[in-house]
């Protein structure tokens, strides 16, 4: 069925149609501009080959060919069909076999010397063009040209320095070249002075003629699209547009049949055209714009009734509210009084404004003697004669002058909750309802919960102040560390180490246990040992259970003494073993030598001469041998402790006296800094004076092996007073005491020196003879910048009592 004329369906077509015309004619000339592009293009490409292969000719014959001939021809003699680049170039691009290819090849300039090669008008044109602007170096355009639309290329010709030899001075020029053309034209020219142009010209008939086909096909192609296109289209709208209206007018007078109002949608149904359909809808329009104001006032009615219901549910929820500030409240005095009867009083007082009551009271089931009422001090009625039954059934009884609630838990009931009205009481409508009863019950509940929590509060606190008070008296560092090693929790004493000097030492260590966690139930004990001298056990035990993070408990136990006792228990054990070796090695060696002896100063009496100094010899060894068995006997006799005072001032003065002229040998200075105070010690003199002797001559030795024949070095000696010991410190200069050596310096025998200067008693017998007096000697490595040995020696100190006894 076609469409009426001035129907919307046709408008619609006809605009459609004048819509694909418009973008067919924008796609031709789209198109056409395209192929013309296309074809400037490849003429473009045609030229620059052909001015190439021209050029590339006139290179040659300027570079190789003339050369050449120069070189054979006599100097006056000029072969132009070889030697003139301009006419080779020329023979060469009008040769017949490059006449399909369809081309003009122009070499032509203004006075040329050959008048078939002067300028036309359109290459005069193109001659002033590049005269007037030097720096143009090519023209492309499309120009009428012999007749017809070509596309012409053209490049300027400037003469060279080789170009001179026939265009210069005439008088220079070959003679076969003047009989040829004459001295007036193409003479006097310069380097770099324009020489006319060098023009290509291709013809564009058969490219345009190709264009227009291409156009006109596509022109023909696209109607016909188009036309199709525009065929399915309008029998798409049909379908998708008109048929679908109908279908809506055909369901809506079904939905409606039989109703007063069906008749609009049967004349909606028998529409044909778009407008006629417009035009019914129209007409329903109307129909539903009335009905549109009944639902109006159905709908001012229902917005009545749901503020009405809105105002219902707004006092609901005015009394949910309150509800759940009195929870809240609830749960804010379980956080805020720590105890019971605190929160008993604040909780009641809160119950009892919520329902409006006059008075509360709680009574405990658990104790007779525990009530609390609100307001405080207000009588209360006696309570009801089955209130037992009530708590033990826990029954809720809500009656008109009283409520008695069960304030229960879990597990079991802790008391009753009583609120009192009186006929009078206006403070605030007490609630009603269903769920008056179930929120009785909650505010019981809720305040059992309390109760519980503060019981388990008091416990927790409790035990955590219990806890507090036993870590707090332990003795020893006890501390808590986290997974990384860093101290959660700290007693006093631990808290004391971590803030010493060795803190970072002890950080460090408690770093590396954190690495190696042992396992829940194991134990890892390590050793500590501190710079200033202590020494620690260090026991970690392994934390997990129902911790988030896992951590260890680390226990230090000093073990400063019991190392020291230990260190002198087995250097006694081993002076021991020493001494009954020397006592039987000396008395057996004791009695040769002695024969040896004898017998050597009675043969020196007889002799003379070189027997006599070696008589000398053997009793000067020998007596050697007998010292060394005397201080080994020394060593191992048990000495008797001899008594008396002795200054440590005056024994260290004394031996500076006595070991200055080894002194002054060894250029060693010797520093002493004695105490303000005198320092008595119970001791023999000559014995304290052998123990400083004996480290004395160790750090001498020390010092010689160190800076050899040239001497120097430096030995300090200093006295204090301790809490209760007297302490003498003995530092040199020299080498120091290799670390591995520390822990010998005190065993028999032992030495460093060489063979023949030392038997390595010497400390060994200052270690012994210090024990007898009650002191100890400590040996280290100073630590300040000149280093060196450090002898410390500690003897107990003499109080006033004792000298006077």
């Amino acid at each position: 069925m076609l469409p009426k004329p001035h129907s919307l369906q046709t408008r619609f077509l006809i605009g459609l149609l004048i819509m694909m015309a418009c973008v067919g004619g924008l796609s031709a000339f789209s198109l056409d501009n395209h192929l013309r592009q296309l074809m400037e293009n490849e003429a473009r490409d045609r030229a620059s080959l052909i001015i190439a292969q021209a050029e590339a000719v006139q290179s040659y014959v300027r570079r190789t060919l003339r050369p050449a001939m120069f070189d054979v021809l006599p100097d006056d003699m000029f072969v132009i069909q070889a030697m003139s680049s301009s006419y080779v170039t020329r023979a060469v691009m009008s040769d017949e076999n490059m006449s399909n290819d369809r081309f003009i090849y122009r070499r032509v300039a203004e006075g040329a010397r050959n008048p078939d090669f002067e300028a036309a008008d359109l290459e005069k044109g193109l001659v002033r063009r590049f005269r007037e602007d030097k720096k143009l170096s090519r023209i492309e355009e499309i120009a009428q040209y012999h007749g017809q639309d070509r596309f012409i290329t053209a490049k300027p010709v400037f003469f060279e320095d080789a170009c001179l030899r026939c265009h210069g001075d005439p008088d220079q020029a070959p003679k076969s070249l003047l009989n040829l053309y004459g001295r007036e034209r193409g003479f006097w020219r310069q380097t770099g002075e324009l020489a006319g142009i060098t023009l290509v010209a291709l013809p564009l008939d058969h490219a345009v003629g190709g264009v227009r086909e291409a156009v006109t096909s596509f022109a023909v192609l696209f109607g016909c699209g188009m036309l199709l296109l525009f065929l399915v289209i309008q029998i798409f709208f049909n379908r998708l547009v008109v048929h679908n209206l109908r279908r809506m007018g055909a369901l809506m007078q079904r939905q409606f049949s039989g109703d007063a109002d069906a008749e609009l949608f049967d004349t909606l149904h028998r529409y044909d055209a778009i407008e006629d359909l417009m035009a019914g809808l129209e007409s329903v329009a109307g129909h539903l714009r009335s009905a549109r104001e009944q639902l109006r006032r159905y709908a001012a009615n229902l917005e009545n009734m749901v503020g009405e219901r809105t105002s219902e549910l707004a006092t609901e929820a005015t009394a949910r509210r309150a509800d759940v500030e009195l929870f809240v409240a609830l749960l804010d005095s379980l956080n805020r009084h720590a105890g019971k009867s605190e929160l008993l009083s604040a909780s009641l007082e809160l119950v009892a404004r919520r329902f409006g009551a006059e008075r509360a009271a709680y009574s405990c089931v658990l104790s007779n003697s525990e009530h609390h009422a609100w307001p405080k001090g207000a009588s209360l009625p006696p309570l009801p004669a089955d209130w037992q039954a009530l708590v033990t059934e826990q029954t809720t009884r809500l009656g008109g002058d009283a409520w008695h609630i069960p304030v229960q838990t879990s597990e079991t009931t802790r008391g009753l909750l009583s609120l009192y009205w009186s006929g009078s009481s206006s403070d605030g409508p007490r609630p009603t309802g269903p769920r008056t009863v179930e929120l009785a019950q909650a505010v019981g509940r809720q305040l059992g919960v309390a109760m519980d929590n503060i019981d388990a509060m008091d416990n927790l606190l409790r035990q955590n102040a219990l806890l507090d008070s036993v870590f707090e008296s332990i003795s020893d560092p006890l501390m808590l560390l986290d997974a990384e090693g860093w101290p959660v929790l700290t007693n006093p004493t631990a808290a004391r180490l971590l803030q010493s000097p060795e803190a970072e030492l002890v950080r460090r260590c408690l770093k590396d246990l954190a690495t190696s966690l042992p396992m829940e139930g194991e134990t890892e004990i390590r050793e500590l040992a501190l710079p200033d001298g202590r020494s620690f056990s260090m026991h970690s035990y392994a934390i997990t259970g129902r911790l988030e993070r896992r951590g260890q408990v680390i226990y230090l136990r000093e073990t400063t003494e019991e190392r020291r006792m230990l260190e002198r228990a087995q250097q006694q054990e081993k002076l021991a073993a020493v001494g009954k070796l020397a006592a039987g090695v000396a008395h057996e060696i004791n009695n040769p030598l002695g024969v040896i002896l004898c017998h050597a100063e009675l043969l020196r009496d007889e002799a003379d001469g070189q027997a006599k100094a070696d008589l000398d010899m053997i009793i000067k060894h020998t007596e050697l041998a007998q010292k060394v068995l005397r201080d080994m006997l020394d060593f191992s006799r048990a000495k008797p402790v001899r008594t008396g005072v002795c200054d440590i001032n005056d024994a260290v003065l004394g031996l500076a006296d006595v070991f200055r002229p080894r002194l002054k040998s060894q250029r060693v200075a010797l520093d002493i800094f004695p105490s303000a105070a005198p320092l008595p010690i119970r001791g023999d003199r000559d014995v304290v004076e052998q123990i400083l002797t004996n480290i004395l001559i160790n750090a001498l030795d020390a010092l010689e092996g160190a800076y050899g024949e040239a001497g120097g070095g430096n030995i300090a000696i200093a006295t204090s007073l301790g809490a209760d010991e007297v302490r003498v410190r003995i530092a040199d200069t020299g080498p120091g005491i290799p670390e591995d050596h520390l822990k010998r310096v005190f065993d028999p025998f032992f030495t460093t020196k060489e063979v023949g200067r030392g038997t390595g008693l010497g400390l060994s017998v200052a270690f012994g003879l210090a024990q007898d007096l009650g002191g100890r000697i400590e040996v280290g490595n100073a630590a300040d910048a000149e280093g060196g040995a450090e002898f410390q020696l500690f003897f107990p100190v003499l109080d006033s009592a004792s000298e006077e006894k």
